[in-house]
């Protein structure tokens, strides 16, 4: 009996322990089932989410590229928007500001002075492409446009083609930087618009050698500013144009002390391309002021040489003085191609100029600045000797106030002085000093 109960037990132990292991491979079988299809399931997702990642990927490295290029092009400008007042007299010198016709003049106007961009491309490191254009309300005229390469292995010299500011300090210093409304009359005279087309090479030797002399040379049309724009796009004759400039800089910063000192030189000549149907327009008058008939083809000095000082000294916030003197011979014809509207006309002349500036910042914010300029554009005739306006010298003072407002906008303030020299036979207006004074109300922003 009691074998028979312990077989039956042991059976029945048997079949429970059968159930529990069929049990438990189901659910083994179930789970596997189930980490499965989760698996493939989570496969899938990753994978369809990889091909959007893809995509995106794709748009991006398109994104990227362009952001690239963009990164490469600079954009930087300027407006000068300003109220202006004139000061001047009748024609006849004798009734200050009354025309003696009766008809109405100008004593004062809103004026958008520059307003203007400046596009630079850097394409690979060393090259620049440099466009400026310059919005007038009934034009577009373009300053800057050219190409600069810089050489990589010595970083001393970088070529310029196309068209730029002509090599002297005061043309090279920006209008959006200058401490008074215009440059001075000698400067507007001799180099009218700043710029020419040509090709410039510079060298500086202070990256490569740790010498501050930079040299620059240029080879120039020579007949930009002159005559209406259409006839500045190309050379209006064969010759070419000559610039010259050095520079040599003096640091001395334990004493907040800065010396720059240069010279440049002006080789051209002005060539008669044609001559008036009348011949009493092409009678012309030469350094001495006498009288004689040019042919086609003559060709006539422009030469000047010049001398350059700037200091600037860390006295109670920071004081610059900068000086420039220009001597030469320069010359004009009546051809419309090659008239400059400062200088006027058939003459060759001896001319001499130059000019002596003070700024002194006051605080932060504040900058005045005083400039006195000289300009003979005949130094062979003086007082009634001269026989038209256009010979007469002048003695010019200019005072001018800045303030900051911030690092993008400032307002200026400046009154221009012209003295004319007197000449009972230049004209009625010039038997004494004619009020030709100019006040300049300027507000700036620059991006």
């Amino acid at each position: 009996m009691k074998k028979i109960l312990f077989t039956g037990m042991l059976f029945a132990a048997c079949l429970v322990n059968a159930q529990e292991k069929a049990n438990d491979t189901a659910i083994s079988k179930s789970v596997d089932t189930l980490k499965t299809n989760e698996l493939t399931k989570l496969k899938e997702s990753v994978e369809d989410h990889s091909m959007k990642l893809a995509g995106y990927e794709e748009r991006f490295s398109a994104l990227e590229s362009v952001v690239n290029e963009l990164s490469k092009i600079k954009v930087s400008g300027y407006i000068q928007a300003q109220y202006e007042m004139y000061d001047s007299w009748a024609s006849d010198g004798s009734q200050h500001g009354i025309p003696v016709t009766g008809s109405a003049y100008e004593d004062n106007s809103f004026y958008l002075r520059r307003a203007r961009v400046k596009f630079t491309y850097k394409p690979v490191d060393g090259v620049n492409f440099v466009l400026q254009p310059n919005f007038e309300i009934h034009q577009v005229t373009l300053k800057d446009a050219y190409v600069q390469l810089n050489d990589r292995w010595l970083n001393t010299f970088s070529l310029w083609v196309g068209q730029f500011s002509r090599p002297t300090y005061e043309i090279e210093y920006s209008s959006s930087s200058r401490e008074f409304a215009e440059r001075t009359l000698m400067t507007r005279t001799l180099y009218p618009s700043e710029r020419d087309q040509g090709a410039k090479l510079e060298a500086d030797f202070v990256t490569k050698y740790n010498v501050p002399l930079k040299l620059q040379f240029a080879v120039l049309n020579g007949n930009f500013g002159e005559g209406a724009l259409a006839n500045q796009a190309k050379d209006v004759d064969n010759g070419k144009d000559v610039m010259a400039r050095g520079v040599y800089s003096l640091k001395f910063p334990s004493k907040g002390l800065g010396i720059d000192f240069g010279a440049h030189t002006y080789l051209g000549k002005t060539t008669v391309i044609a001559l008036d149907s009348n011949p009493a327009n092409n009678i012309f008058k030469d350094v001495n002021n006498n009288l004689f008939t040019p042919a086609v083809g003559d060709q006539f000095k422009k030469e000047l040489f010049g001398a350059e000082m700037q200091l600037y000294y860390d006295f109670l916030g920071g004081l610059s003085l900068k000086s420039e003197y220009i001597r030469g011979t320069y010359s004009g014809t009546i051809h419309t191609a090659q008239v400059n509207t400062l200088f006027n006309a058939n003459k060759i002349r001896n001319v001499e100029g130059y000019y002596l500036s003070l700024v002194k910042n006051v605080g932060k914010v504040n900058e005045v600045s005083l400039r006195y300029d000289v300009f003979d554009p005949n130094t062979k005739l003086s007082g009634n000797n001269v026989t038209t306006k256009d010979d007469l010298r002048y003695h010019n003072w200019t005072f001018a106030w800045q303030y900051y407002f911030n690092d993008y906008i400032k307002v200026m303030a400046c009154y221009v002085l012209p003295l004319n020299e007197k000449s009972l036979n230049a004209g009625a207006d010039y038997k004494k000093d004619k009020h030709d004074n100019i006040f300049t109300l300027r507000l700036q922003a620059r991006f």
